[in-house]
């Protein structure tokens, strides 16, 4: 298929003066030789309708397009005119009264007859024909030659061409299948597309992350060895992948075709999900982004090292600002640059986090609250009338979590509130609140995003919990898989209370961590800073420095040594 593309489309701007008058041949200059052409335009396309301008300088006359919905073949003009629905634009020419769909056009060819076809327009042709005339040539006689151009061989004076309009449907039949295992961890392999060409076209690929997946650099896949059978051609265009230009560009004649090729992954690469995606054109003239057949594969596995999620932190300022740390991963440096992410967080007594601060699925849209986001760091917060709000957590491009829920009242009759991460092993994240009698009381999670019903009714799970100033809890410290508590008495003596996965007794027996943590005066179990795969936690002391506690993911000794990792922590009210 010939695809002129260039001498179509008025709204691309590439029909040029030079593109039209540049001789092709090695005819003499003043040799004027005009030709026709067809093409395949999407609906609501804006393709033209006049001669290409093969060869010659001279152009001192003008030429007479006829148009219609029958070929050019009846100097009468059966059916002259446009079908219905399309709309022209003339251009620089003229459209003389005494005929229908009938054009004439002054030499040289800066703008030229275009028609503009319905969006809705289907499975339709339309045709046309031009006669050139000399400057004192009979208009009568030209317009004959224009509308039964079709009946005569092309001569360079006199030609025709025809704009068939293919449906979305139409162009829909062309499909590809994807045959696409897994690419091994710094391996080779051989991935295959089926395509179904229904139309001679034009198809690209490229790759692209899944979408609601951990992210982490990783080196780049390779591609390469592309093969395919007669009536195709490819070629790479790009050999590192995923990216947002294509890699490999094929041209298909109609029939069914294979194109092969491989993808190599990096030894030590990190694991991925991806997708293939393709776009196949059988347009001379399309819309931009519209027309294209697009097709996206299943994701497929690049294989590798497991992701594990970065974990942050959370601070309020005493001017109410509310403050994000994205984790780095880095045991040197495990926090980033903070981020503002909220105002007026100043009107709450109480703000914890049900479970850490945690990296969530990368998307190009938000990510709104569901189960892809469940346990990524849902919020609580008390105001001062004794008001429970409940802030999901949300990833994306936006705020990372969604506008507060009411929850409910009464809740000024807990001097702690704490989250607690997924205590009872259903898969939602749980509260605990201490009462003024030291009772405490477990609120399991519902799961629910529809209305405030966020916790179930509460069970009173212990008492003489007075004991203790500080809780901070809502990751697994032991290494079993269950959150754990953290709980600080007033001489100092840091407990865990290990989760046992049981609503009726959330906790175990205590098991004594160590002495002096009256040093600090904010606590934070934080997941997993240092990208070792076990949770870890911050302390401040009252100095303003935050210290570093590296988990063992051991009960009976759940840190290793305390490492300093930044000053000026005193700025802040409140970590969670």
């Amino acid at each position: 298929m010939i695809r002129r593309a260039a001498v179509l489309g008025a709204a691309t701007g590439l029909l040029t003066a030079a593109t039209l008058l540049a001789p092709h041949s090695a005819t003499a200059a003043d040799e004027l030789r005009l030709s026709g052409y067809d093409a395949v335009v999407a609906p609501g396309a804006m393709p033209r309708f006049y001669p290409i301008v093969e060869s010659g300088t001279t152009f001192s006359g003008k030429v007479v397009v006829a148009v219609g919905t029958r070929p050019m073949t009846d100097p009468e003009g059966a059916g002259a005119g446009l079908p219905t629905g399309y709309r022209s634009s003339v251009g620089h020419c003229t459209q003389p009264a005494e005929y229908t769909g009938v054009f004439v056009c002054d030499g040289v060819p800066y703008q030229v007859p275009d028609v503009r076809i319905p969006a809705t327009a289907t499975d339709t042709t339309l045709y046309w024909g031009f006669a050139y005339i000399p400057a004192a040539g009979d208009l009568d006689a030209a317009v004959r030659a224009a509308r039964s151009a079709g009946s005569r061989p092309a001569d360079g004076r006199h030609g025709t061409g025809k704009v068939t309009v293919k449906s979305r449907a139409h162009a829909l039949l062309n499909t590809v299948g994807f045959d696409l295992p897994a690419v091994p961890d710094g391996g080779t392999v051989r991935q295959r597309l089926r395509v179904h060409a229904n139309d001679a076209g034009q198809l690209s690929l490229r790759f692209a992350y899944a979408d609601n997946q951990l992210r982490r650099d990783t080196p780049p896949l390779r591609i390469g060895r592309v093969t395919t059978g007669s009536g195709a051609t490819c070629e790479v265009r790009h050999t590192t992948l995923p990216d947002t230009i294509p890699n490999v560009a094929c041209a298909f004649e109609p029939g069914d075709h294979v194109v092969e090729y491989e993808l190599t992954g990096a030894s030590g690469q990190y694991a991925h999900k991806l997708q293939a995606h393709t776009r196949y054109d059988i347009y001379d003239q399309g819309v931009w982004d519209e027309s294209d057949v697009k097709q996206t594969s299943a994701p497929f596995l690049a294989q590798g090292r497991a992701i594990q999620p970065w974990h942050g932190l959370h601070a309020r300022d005493a001017v109410g600002r509310l403050w994000e740390y994205d984790g780095t991963r880095s045991a040197a440096a495990p926090l980033g640059a903070r981020s503002q992410t909220g105002t007026g967080w100043q009107h709450y007594t109480a703000i914890s986090s049900l479970s850490p601060y945690a990296q969530g699925p990368f998307s190009w849209n938000v990510v709104r609250p569901s189960a892809a986001t469940r346990g990524l760091g849902d919020l609580v917060a008390r105001d001062a009338t004794g008001t429970l709000w409940y802030y999901d957590r949300q990833t994306g491009l936006g705020s990372t979590h969604a506008p507060r829920v009411r929850v409910g009242a009464g809740w000024n009759a807990y001097d702690r509130i704490a989250g607690a991460g997924d205590l009872d092993g259903d898969g939602f994240v749980d509260l605990v609140a201490r009462d003024g009698a030291g009772g405490l009381w477990f609120y399991g999670g519902t799961g629910r995003l529809a209305d405030g019903n966020r916790f179930k009714a509460r069970v009173r799970v212990g008492s003489g919990w007075q004991a203790y100033d500080r809780l901070a809890g809502g990751a697994d410290l032991s290494g079993d898989g269950r959150a754990d508590l953290l709980a600080r008495d007033k001489s100092g003596i840091l407990w865990l209370y290990k989760g046992t996965g049981k609503a009726a007794v959330p906790y175990a027996a205590r098991i004594r961590v160590g002495g002096g943590w009256q040093a600090y005066d904010q606590l934070v179990v934080t997941g997993d800073l240092t990208d070792d795969g076990r949770a870890d936690a911050v302390a401040r002391d009252r100095t303003g420095t935050l210290w570093l506690y590296k988990g063992t993911g051991s009960a009976t000794v759940p840190f290793t040594g305390r490492t300093g990792i930044g000053g000026g922590w005193n700025a802040y009210n409140l970590l969670f």
